[in-house]
């Protein structure tokens, strides 16, 4: 029988069981709580603010610490844990669990001034700021790259490893804070410099000529004659201001460009890893973790090497910040949870061991889930009543088995003082609409724990490659462009048809092997795929031809592994049945309209667009051509096409199913894209719901712990929104009731 859970209001949640009985799971094993800093106020209000987070919130876990350095070590060598101390014996006494962080984010003064070579630097450009040393006062004022920082590092964890590292209570330890945040994944320091030539060093086996090759700098006779003549890539002529779409800009060769965000990930990854095999070699009790932060795919960083050797990934979940001026579509939000419960992705083979599985039910912890209004100077928008509910729902709906609010109460001092919490500065604890919603959002997940702590299971994956990424960062050919949409394009339609989508990394899918692909998935989406590893490109054709289907996005398969445009055609585009003959740019505030057959969408482009042409008419045809009075690839020009399709059958004895790869050559408005990514997913068999004819309604198909089905839907609009019924696969259908 259906059996809804809720009602559906604006901002709130409804759950439809889809059928059989329930057994449910110890709800304990989910950690929900508050980030909470006691030295922050006056100690003796301490007792009564952990009683109300535990007893009245429903709270059992609280996070602190990765910010106390300055008071852990006044003085160099010095050490003074008594703060410390009484916090966790508080949270004990209390019955709180404790998420723990080192405190490396942010430096002692003694060490910043003592120590100047510890300091990062930014990268020179002609808009100012040339190479400014970052001041004390703020936060992420380190170079990865200081040797001597590492150490000062090191000792700090050390100390709290073998003071706390046995502690029942200290649950989870929270690595740094944000690596990488704020533009401190770019150093230009002097240890910065050092290291990267020794990693240049190292990645060209110390062959000059082999860099030289590999960054083509025999342009503009940038030749090397010795790598300590390299320098970091710094302003240069031609020169301009960074670009809107750009974290920072230089004009040294792409190669070099690439290398260097290659040398930045590896940098923070290596200062991460030093904290967790030190964490490691005192055998803490608790999990580690650290807190990525948004914006991932602006940043030299992969957090899946990041997370690699940690027990969960965790996510800084802030859906509006400072500048915000409304609440972003929600599938933007799903897609970045989504990505970051991809980071801790292991095998998804059935034959996986039980010690592979336990490491499956740890899940993705969100360490900071915003609750209020967000800022530091600009205070952005304001979460409207149950509209921070919602966020947190879909995090449990993406994968979240821990979720913890930020904050307990917004500081009176600091930079965050606009950083509003569960309790606002003079909000009584225990009251307030914000402690509601918190109280009621803790109160539900554990409601629904069955469902939440079952592993995902999806058959439609979205691939990137970081590298390809850090090569878009570099070269974003259009004012328009930016990688996180040009995955939210392809996202998109297929989040409207309420199916489970794997975000993973190139990188993760060649370790699992040759039959990973096939074996998990029936569609695969690559937006964008500029750098196609070798052997990425060869598991993808194999994957077509065991009868998947495939999703191509413009500018795929152009570069080569060194950043160089490659001088043969494009082979994901042969796949596709298409070769590419003519681009355009298309920046920003640019559009170009586009042509449906079948008259059902009123299709454009923007960022992008490339005219295709159809090798074979037999087996591939156009989805969207260009309008017929477009001049250049319309009609009335080269009449070539926008996006097409190729459709085939599986070539192997194992398979009779068809396969289809889809060509997207142009950056074509999302919506526009639903109805072709539900045939796709009807091609294939995929389990879909109905699109919904409000696109702030979030559906999805979820199993709980024994394989029972539900329907999750989640309101994100302000009025109240019809749920949708289920579609192909499942014969039953779903209605919104009392």
């Amino acid at each position: 029988p259906m059996v809804p859970l809720l009602r559906q209001y604006a901002f709130m949640l409804a759950m439809v069981v889809m059928a059989g009985h329930r057994i449910w799971p110890v709800a304990g094993a989910m950690h929900l709580g508050v980030a909470y800093y006691p030295e922050q106020w006056p100690l003796e209000e301490m007792e009564s603010d952990m009683l109300a987070i535990k007893k009245d919130l429903g709270a059992n876990i609280i996070r602190i610490g990765e910010f106390m350095w300055g008071m852990l070590e006044p003085k160099e060598g010095v050490f003074d844990f008594k703060t410390l101390d009484k916090i966790i014996d508080c949270a004990e006494n209390t019955g709180l669990n404790i998420m723990l962080g080192t405190p490396t984010a942010t430096m002692p003064s003694w060490l910043y001034t003592t120590y100047p070579e510890v300091r990062s630097r930014g990268p020179d450009s002609p808009e100012g700021y040339r190479g400014a040393p970052a001041s004390f006062g703020g936060r992420r004022q380190y170079s990865f790259n200081s040797e001597v920082y590492r150490n000062f590092s090191a000792r700090v964890v050390s100390k709290l490893a073998e003071r706390y590292g046995k502690r029942e209570s200290i649950v989870v330890w929270q690595v740094d804070n944000e690596l990488g945040h704020e533009g401190s994944d770019v150093d230009m320091s002097a240890a910065s410099l050092k290291e990267w030539r020794l990693w240049l060093r190292n990645r060209y086996d110390n062959d000059i000529g082999e860099l030289n090759r590999g960054w083509g700098t025999v342009f503009w006779s940038a030749l090397y004659g010795d790598f300590s003549e390299i320098g970091l890539p710094l302003y240069t002529v031609p020169g301009t201001a960074k670009r809107p779409n750009e974290g920072w800009r230089s004009n040294m060769s792409p190669g070099m460009l690439l290398d260097f965000r290659r040398f930045r990930r590896d940098s923070i990854t290596k200062f991460a890893k030093m904290q967790v095999d030190i964490l490691r070699s005192y055998g803490v009790k608790g999990k580690v973790t650290t807190n990525a932060p948004g914006g991932f795919w602006d940043k030299a960083i992969d957090h899946n090497h990041i997370f690699a050797g940690m027990d969960f990934p965790a996510y800084d979940n802030y859906p509006v910040w400072g500048d915000s001026t409304a609440a972003p579509f929600p599938s933007t939000v799903a897609l970045s949870l989504d990505t970051v419960r991809g980071w801790g992705s292991r095998s998804k083979s059935t034959s996986a061991s039980t010690e592979q599985q336990k490491q499956q039910l740890h899940g993705m912890m969100i360490a900071e889930q915003l609750i209020g209004a967000q800022g530091h100077d600009i205070i952005g928008y304001t979460p409207r009543p149950n509209q921070a509910k919602a966020w947190t729902a879909a995090a449990f709906l993406h994968g979240a088995v821990h979720v913890l609010f930020f904050r307990y109460r917004a500081a009176v001092f600091g930079q965050e003082q606009f950083c509003f919490g569960v309790l606002d500065h003079s909000t009584e604890r225990a009251t307030g609409r914000k402690w509601k919603e918190a109280k009621e959002t803790f109160a539900f997940a554990r409601a629904h724990a069955n469902i939440w702590l079952a592993p995902i299971k999806s058959k439609v994956a979205l691939i990137y490659h970081t590298e390809n990424v850090f090569a878009w960062q570099a070269q974003p050919q259009s004012t328009a462009f930016d990688f996180a949409n040009e995955a939210h394009r392809f996202y998109y339609p297929f989040w409207r048809n309420g199916v489970q989508i794997d975000v993973i990394s190139a990188e993760s899918v060649l370790q699992q092997g040759g039959e990973f692909l096939h074996r998990e998935y029936a569609i695969v989406l690559l937006p964008a795929l500029m750098i196609v590893p070798e052997a990425f490109d060869t598991a993808l054709e194999d994957f077509v031809r065991r009868g998947g289907s495939l999703w191509v996005g413009f500018r795929s398969d152009l570069k080569d592994e060194n950043g160089q445009i490659r001088r043969q055609p494009s082979r994901l585009a042969a796949l596709s049945g298409v070769s590419v003959e003519e681009i355009e740019s298309l920046n920003a505030g640019q559009t170009v309209k586009l042509l449906d057959p079948k008259g059902s969408t009123s299709p454009f482009a923007s960022v992008w667009r490339e005219g295709v042409k159809i090798a074979d008419k037999a087996t591939t045809h156009a989805i969207f051509s260009y309008a017929e009075d477009d001049l250049f690839l319309g009609k009335a020009g080269l009449n070539l096409s926008a996006v097409t399709r190729k459709r085939g059958k599986a070539t192997t004895m194992a398979s009779s199913s068809s396969s289809s790869v889809v060509y997207v050559g142009a950056g074509v408005n999302e919506e526009s894209l639903v109805s072709l990514a539900s045939e796709t997913l009807d091609e294939q068999g995929v389990d879909r719901l109905d699109v919904p004819k409000n696109p702030f309604l979030e559906q999805r198909i979820r199993e709980d712990i024994n394989g029972e089905q539900y329907v999750v839907d989640i309101n994100h609009d302000s009025e109240p929104a019809a749920t949708s019924r289920l579609g192909n696969g499942i014969r039953t259908n779903i209605q919104g009731g009392e």
